[in-house]
């Protein structure tokens, strides 16, 4: 089949594109315009909770690339987000400190480490691969905090930029937001993005339609990878300090997963909005509630597979009201 039959029968089932709402990625937009402005407010937990909630943004779109596009559920990121923090790290102690090396770096290896253990795992479907994808992260913690030239367990110091300029590492994750933002916006709409979504929906089927499952799978994880790696440049320049219990927390493997549901999987505008509003409320339980923050999240995984299993950027376009919601939950219990 033909490069532009392949796509022309794709769009004639459904499967690809934006499957999102315009609406709802238009506010994003709108949305990351705004957070331009937070470091006029000259406040520094403001800037740095802010930060903390693009980079969450930014691991939760590398997540949806594999996860929500391509339907294979992932419980390894934390690997690559890992990965390109100890590249920034590493070229620090060259010192080589320099934010676009740092990211290139990180996007660079971080990928190529997707490539080389895809081959192996993408050959997995289902929960192997989730648990695959898991011990892959767990393995990687475990080289890394025996490794003395990365610091061991105690971990590495990053040389920063002096306070008066400490923003330039706020601006360095609105730009890797950004990037994965505008980078699942154009994937979406292109061969790519329909050759992801038509294995999500029928990896068989797509076979047949001439796509090649193993190659964009292993496409889609090493973009997956390159987001993750880049947030996690920008972290570890800004944090100063990192260790394995840092740069692979368990936080980093399940918070960008949970708010790739609640925003909407498979759409642009689903893990900006699912970040946002999760980053800020469990933000405010930390301060506030420290005991509960962890519980809050178990809560609103039950909570989003329950009653929005299609995530907050699905309701933009629900027409019928409470009456067609709770249609769509007995469809999707049966």
């Amino acid at each position: 089949m033909t490069r532009p039959s392949t796509v022309a029968t794709l769009r004639r089932i459904g499967l690809g594109g934006i499957t999102g709402s315009p609406v709802a990625f238009a506010v994003v937009l709108v949305l990351m315009a705004l957070l331009l402005a937070v470091p006029f407010a000259h406040n520094g937990y403001v800037e740095t909770t802010f930060r903390y909630i693009l980079m969450y943004a930014t691991m939760a779109y590398g997540w949806n690339m594999i996860g929500g596009y391509t339907g294979y559920v992932s419980f390894g990121q934390v690997a690559f987000f890992g990965i390109g923090a100890y590249c920034s790290a590493v070229l620090s102690t060259m010192k080589i400190d320099n934010l676009f090396a740092d990211v290139a770096l990180a996007c660079v290896v971080a990928a190529a480490f997707a490539i080389l253990i895809g081959l192996a795992v993408l050959q997995l479907k289902g929960h192997y691969f989730a648990i695959a994808t898991l011990g892959v992260g767990l393995a990687v913690t475990d080289i890394v905090s025996n490794l003395d030239a990365l610091g061991g367990t105690g971990g590495m110091n990053i040389s920063q930029v002096d306070e008066a300029h400490f923003s330039v590492y706020y601006y360095a994750m609105w730009l890797v937001a950004l990037g994965a933002i505008l980078a699942t916006y154009f994937i979406a709409r292109s061969k790519l993005g329909y050759a992801f979504v038509a294995i999500r929906e029928n990896e068989e089927a797509a076979a047949v339609l001439g796509i090649n499952p193993r190659r964009y799978k292993i496409a889609a994880w090493a973009i997956s990878a390159t987001m993750a790696g880049a947030a996690g440049a920008v972290f570890a320049a800004a944090n100063g300090h990192l260790e394995p219990s840092i740069a692979f927390s368990p936080d980093s493997n399940i918070f960008p997963i949970v708010m790739a549901l609640l925003g909407g999987i498979g759409t642009v505008a689903g893990p900006f909005i699912g970040a946002v509003i999760l980053a800020g409320v469990n933000e405010l339980l930390q301060r506030y509630f420290v005991n509960v923050h962890t519980l809050f999240f178990g809560a609103v995984i039950v909570l989003v597979v329950l009653l929005l299993p299609r995530g907050l950027v699905w309701l933009f376009g629900l027409r019928g009201g409470a009456r067609a919601w709770l249609k769509s939950l007995t469809v999707n219990k049966a």
